[in-house]
């Protein structure tokens, strides 16, 4: 009786085994990431400014925010950590 059940089963599984090769699923392919608008690709602060109404209140610039750019200076080196 113990073969019997054990002939049922393993046959059982075989069949069920077979009936599945052959169905394959084929894979869906990935689908690219959208890239971002094109002021989002510059920072945060530069998609406000960007999108910034033309009759908005301009910001407060600084004295230490600009700083005068001489091009004919002689180039000075980085500092190193």
């Amino acid at each position: 009786m113990g073969k019997i059940a054990l002939i049922l089963v393993v046959s059982g599984l075989v069949a069920g085994l077979a009936g599945c090769s052959g169905n394959t699923v084929p894979t869906p392919t990935p689908t690219p990431t959208p890239t971002p608008a094109f002021e989002e690709q510059f920072g945060t602060g530069f998609s406000k400014a960007y999108n910034a109404s033309p009759d908005s209140v301009p910001a407060d610039v600084k004295a230490d925010d600009v700083v005068p750019v001489d091009p004919a200076a002689t180039p000075k080196a980085l500092p190193t950590k």
